[in-house]
């Protein structure tokens, strides 16, 4: 198996309707026949295409160096999309593929970090390493833009006052062990009185203690 550090993102820069009446694996076959038969070349330069409905179909062998980017080929993965065409270098994402696409294409982008621990710096558009605009809009952009909502989405929901009944249970109990306290002093003499005073200050100062813990807990997405 060859070494592979990288990711490169490439689009067919074909019409969204192009060949819609045929299979991806036929769509695909068409691709292995303009870089075969028009370019010479002895398979298909990508390594995985993308239909617009999703699905996702080999190209040449992964343990075999790609045709995808010319002087980048040696250690990457050459992954294109079905669409682009007319696409510049900066434009949105969703402006040319399809959600279905652009889901597949993140699934498959992390399943080859996994495997190959590949660094997210090597994850590239073609742009980034020649002149054309293909796949049409700025990948390590979008690659941020997704992992900040994936992250957003597993975040832990923090919990509302009204919903953080630990820490009004808290309050109201200093409070109302402060009331009894007081009550319960006036009743003793000079030295029992100092002792009590100390002991409920320590018992104060531990439920403090208590409710700030809480309060970080809460604040940090604990219920």
């Amino acid at each position: 198996m060859r070494p592979i550090d990288g990711i490169i993102v490439h689009c067919t820069a074909t019409r969204p309707e192009w060949w819609a009446d045929k299979t991806p694996q036929e769509q695909v076959e068409e691709v292995r026949r303009w870089h075969v038969q028009d370019n010479g070349w002895s398979d298909i330069g990508y390594h995985d295409l993308i239909a617009r409905d999703g699905t996702v179909l080999p190209g040449r062998p992964i343990s075999q160096v790609g045709a995808h980017a010319k002087g980048h080929n040696a250690t990457t993965i050459g992954i294109s999309m079905f669409g682009g065409h007319g696409s510049s270098a900066d434009d949105d994402a969703t402006e040319h593929f399809t959600t279905a696409q652009l889901d597949a294409l993140y699934a498959l982008i992390r399943r080859y970090q996994n495997e190959f621990s590949i660094p997210d710096a090597n994850i590239i558009g073609h742009n980034r390493v020649s002149t054309k605009a293909c796949p049409g809009f700025r990948v390590q952009s979008w690659l941020n833009s997704r992992r900040a909502a994936a992250s957003a989405s597993h975040r832990p929901e923090r919990a509302s006052p009204a919903q953080s009944s630990t820490i009004q249970v808290s309050a109201v109990d200093l409070a109302t062990k402060a009331g009894a306290g007081v009550s319960a002093v006036a009743m003793l003499d000079g030295i029992a009185q100092y002792l009590v005073i100390g002991f409920i200050g320590l018992s104060a100062l531990l439920t403090l203690y208590i409710m700030r813990e809480r309060l970080r807990a809460w604040a940090a997405g604990w219920r």
